[in-house]
C-alpha cells in the first residue's frame, strides 16, 4: 500500500494475507504440529522393535514402519500441508517470505521432506538420517511454545545464553585435559596397583591415558558420578594426592561451573531487557499494520478516488462497512467520535478531510498516552488562556488611550472654561 493509500495486492493476496495472520489458523497449524510430534513417536516405537535383528538391514525388518501403510499416507499428507501453507505465505510475501527466520525454516522443513520421501526410493541410505528430516518438523513447534509468555522467557533466555554456554564448556574442557595430564604424571602409578575387585571394572584404568582420565573427570566432577568410588582408594594408598583431587574439586565444581551458571544468568538477563525492547517493536508493528488496514478501507470507501472522505461516507462506512467498524472499534473510536475527528482536521470548512491525515489522527488517538495527552491539552489550555488575557489587557489598554484622546479633544464647555 502506498501512502496515498491506493493498494497495489491484488484480492486474492489480500485473503491469503488475512488467512494466515488469524489466530485460528495458528491454532489449526498448532494441532497440525502436535499429531506430527504423536506420530513420529509412533514411528520410533515402531522402529525400535527391529532391533537387534534388523539393525544393519533395517528396511528388510517386518515390523518397520514401512510395513504399516497409514504411516506413509499421513506423512504424504502432512507434507501436502506444510507445502500449501509455505507456498501461500511465499505468495503473500514473494522475496520477503526469506527475510523471516521462521519462514526460512519452514522452507528447510518443506525441503527436507522431499528429500527424505525422494532419497528414500531412490538412494539406499540409512532410515535414520532420514527420520531425522521428518523429525526438523517439530522445530515449528517452538512457534507454539513462543505463544507461552513464561515458556517464550525461558526459550529466549537459553537462546541467548548458548554463547555463554559454549565458551564455558570450552573452558571447562580445557580445564579436564589440564588436570587429566596431572593424573595420567602422578595418579596413574599408584592407582595401577590397587585392586578394585569386580566393584569397578573400569577403576584401574581410570587414569592409565589422558583420554580415559578425562573421561574419569567428567563422570565424577561433571556428572557428579561415584566420585568416592576411585578417589578414596586412590588418596588412601597416597595421601599427597588428596591436594590434587581437592584441587580439581575446588577448581572445576565450585569455581568454573558456577562461574558459568553467572555467567548464564547475566545473559539471560540481557536477553529479557533486549525483549522488553522488542515487545515494544512488536506493538509498534502491529499498530503500523492496523493503520495500513484503515488505509486500505479509506481508499475503498473512497468511491470518486479524490483522495479524500466526507463525513457523509464515513458515515455510510461505518453503517454499512463490516471492515471499517471493526477496525474502528479495535482503535477504541466511536461512530460519534468520527464527527469530532472530521472537524479537527477539516480546518479549511470545505466539508473533505485527506483520509491519510484521517487515519494518522485516528492512530494517534490510540497509541498517545491519555495522561500525556491531558497534560499537554491543559498545559496548550493554559498557554492559549494567558495569552488571550494579554491581548484583552492591550487591547483594554488601547481602547483606554484612544478614549483618552478623544475625549481630550472635545472643546471644553463654556461655564468649565470661566
Amino acid at each position: 500500500i502506498y501512502v496515498d493509500g491506493n493498494t497495489v495486492w491484488s484480492k486474492t493476496r489480500i485473503r491469503c494475507w488475512k488467512l494466515t495472520t488469524t489466530q485460528r489458523f495458528e491454532a489449526i497449524m498448532g494441532v497440525v504440529i502436535m499429531f506430527n510430534l504423536i506420530l513420529i513417536i509412533l514411528e520410533t516405537d515402531i522402529r525400535a522393535a527391529c532391533h537387534p535383528q534388523w539393525t544393519y538391514d533395517i528396511k528388510s525388518c517386518p515390523h518397520g514402519e514401512q510395513s504399516v501403510m497409514w504411516i506413509y499416507v499421513v506423512n504424504v499428507v502432512l507434507l501436502a500441508v506444510y507445502t500449501v501453507e509455505a507456498g501461500t505465505h511465499l505468495y503473500v510475501h514473494r522475496l520477503k517470505y526469506f527475510v523471516s527466520r521462521w519462514n526460512c525454516l519452514d522452507f528447510f522443513v518443506v525441503c527436507a521432506g522431499y528429500f527424505s520421501i525422494i532419497a528414500g526410493d531412490l538412494i539406499d541410505i540409512n532410515v535414520s538420517y532420514l527420520r531425522m528430516f521428518r523429525i526438523t518438523r517439530l522445530t515449528r513447534a517452538f512457534r507454539i511454545v513462543l505463544s507461552i509468555r513464561e515458556l517464550y522467557m525461558l526459550i529466549t533466555g537459553l537462546a541467548s545464553s548458548m554463547k555463554a554456554i559454549f565458551f564455558g564448556s570450552v573452558l571447562l574442557f580445557m580445564m579436564l585435559i589440564i588436570w587429566s595430564i596431572v593424573l595420567v604424571e602422578f595418579a596413574h602409578p599408584v592407582n595401577a596397583n590397587l585392586d578394585y575387585g569386580e566393584s569397578c571394572e573400569r577403576c584401574s584404568r581410570g587414569f592409565q591415558s589422558v583420554p580415559d582420565s578425562f573421561l574419569t573427570l567428567f563422570q565424577t566432577i561433571i556428572a557428579g558420578d561415584s566420585w568416592g568410588l576411585i578417589s578414596l582408594p586412590v588418596i588412601e594408598a597416597e595421601p599427597l594426592l588428596a591436594i590434587v583431587l581437592m584441587a580439581i574439586v575446588i577448581s572445576v565444581s565450585l569455581g568454573a561451573m558456577n562461574l558459568i551458571l553467572a555467567v548464564i544468568v547475566e545473559s539471560a538477563a540481557e536477553a529479557r531487557e533486549a525483549d522488553i525492547e522488542e515487545k515494544a517493536k512488536q506493538k509498534m508493528k502491529e499498530q503500523l499494520t492496523t493503520k495500513t488496514e484503515l488505509l486500505r478501507i479509506c481508499a475503498a470507501i473512497d468511491k470518486d478516488f479524490s483522495g479524500t472522505l466526507t463525513q457523509d461516507e464515513m458515515r455510510e462506512a461505518w453503517k454499512e462497512n463490516r471492515e471499517f467498524r471493526r477496525v474502528m472499534m479495535v482503535l477504541e473510536v466511536r461512530e460519534n467520535d468520527l464527527a469530532t475527528i472530521f472537524h479537527i482536521l477539516d480546518a479549511d470548512g470545505n466539508g473533505e478531510v485527506d483520509y491519510t491525515e484521517f487515519c494518522d489522527q485516528v492512530y494517534d488517538l490510540k497509541t498517545s498516552d491519555i495522561r500525556m495527552a491531558l497534560a499537554m491539552n491543559r498545559l496548550s489550555l493554559s498557554t492559549a488562556e494567558r495569552r488571550l488575557q494579554e491581548s484583552v489587557d492591550k487591547l483594554r489598554g488601547e481602547i483606554q488611550e484612544q478614549f483618552n484622546a478623544y475625549r481630550s479633544s472635545l472643546p471644553m464647555p463654556a461655564d468649565r472654561k470661566q
